[in-house]
């Protein structure tokens, strides 16, 4: 028994490797985003350790995490914590 698919059934199966491409295209945008951020928290890091402060301010991580939980809901601050993760670096 062979089973055709309706018209709605091809086009929207049609359409899922044009969604996943620009899914793909995000992906990216994300990534070069991210380490264009890392670059810039580097710079802070550094400006701010020799103005005699520290690598990193618990204070404005909390503001970030909550503005991506305002942003995100509840996963919001999981994705800001590895983003901060990526972005604080190894020292």
């Amino acid at each position: 028994m062979t089973s055709t698919m309706s018209d709605e059934q091809t086009e929207a199966a049609a359409t899922i490797p044009v969604l996943r491409g620009q899914i793909d295209s995000l992906d990216e945008a994300i990534i070069r985003l991210v380490a264009e951020r890392a670059a810039l928290s580097r710079r802070v890091q550094t400006a701010r350790m020799n103005a005699g402060g520290t690598r990193v301010e618990l204070g404005r991580e909390r503001v970030i995490l909550a503005s991506y939980r305002d942003a995100l809901g509840p996963q919001g601050p999981a994705l800001a914590d590895a983003i901060l993760q990526v972005c604080r670096g190894a020292r």
